[in-house]
């Protein structure tokens, strides 16, 4: 009991709604300690525990509860992350060293705290080198249709993102967009190693830097980049132009 109050203070002063914020860079004994062993519990559900690739850059999670949530984010490395409160998700920056990150929720339920939930998020591989992709070429006045394993991949700075950037990065009809036309999302922090490795940091810096969108096909090539618009119907115009189809 005295254990589950002391993380229902981290939870609830030190985490607060954060918007933006990072994990600590050690995994504090009360947390590992607390008992949140389910995804699940009365109350609120996580999604299950998940692995993802190193470079998979983003992962979100929603938390299924009918009050507020607070999350408490915990990784052996430094991770960004940022909230949205309005429907209870978090989205998770991933470490391209791998890893595993811990997530735990708390949700208030009519003035009433429920019992801790918790998933895991487990990073397999590491760092590879990838041969750099061409500079930047806009979308002809006629873009072909839909070309298999397309990369979409949005570059954004944790630092500097507002609530509106922030909606038009949890967009389901964004991710749907994309999906169904048989291209892959893919969602960097301006920091990440993983564009160097890709060789997208030069496309991020000569497109004004992020918030930015970059378009490859499937060989890598840059078939198109534009700076992120400000909503989320001039992102769903921007895609469909570039990507084709229906």
């Amino acid at each position: 009991m005295v254990i589950r109050k002391l993380l229902s203070c981290v939870l609830l002063l030190g985490l607060a709604f954060p918007t933006f914020s990072q994990s600590p860079t050690t995994v504090p004994p009360v947390a590992e300690s607390a008992g949140a062993s389910s995804n699940k519990t009365d109350g609120i559900e996580l999604p299950p525990d998940q692995t993802v690739k190193f470079d998979e850059g983003f992962v979100t999670l929603q938390a299924n509860c009918k009050g507020n949530v607070k999350w408490l984010v915990i990784s052996a490395t430094k991770i960004k992350y940022f909230t949205l409160p309005t429907n209870n998700t978090i989205v998770i920056s991933v470490p391209p060293q791998g890893g595993l990150i811990t997530v735990f929720a708390v949700g208030l339920v009519d003035g009433k705290l429920t019992d801790f939930a918790r998933t895991s998020i487990t990073i397999t591989g590491g760092s590879s080198p990838v041969t750099p992709p061409n500079p930047p070429n806009p979308p002809g006045p006629n873009p072909p249709g839909p070309t298999a394993n397309m990369h979409v991949t949005f570059v954004v700075d944790l630092n500097a993102t507002t609530p509106a950037l922030g909606q038009i990065l949890n967009s389901q009809k964004i991710r749907e967009t994309i999906t169904t036309r048989n291209a892959y999302y893919r969602l960097y922090d301006a920091n990440s190693g993983v564009l160097k490795e890709k060789g997208l940091d030069k496309v991020v810096a000569s497109g004004g830097g992020p918030p930015i969108i970059i378009i490859q096909n499937a060989g890598g090539t840059v078939v198109s980049s534009a700076k992120m618009p400000g909503t989320e119907a001039e992102v769903l115009q921007y895609l469909s132009k570039v990507l084709g189809g229906q």
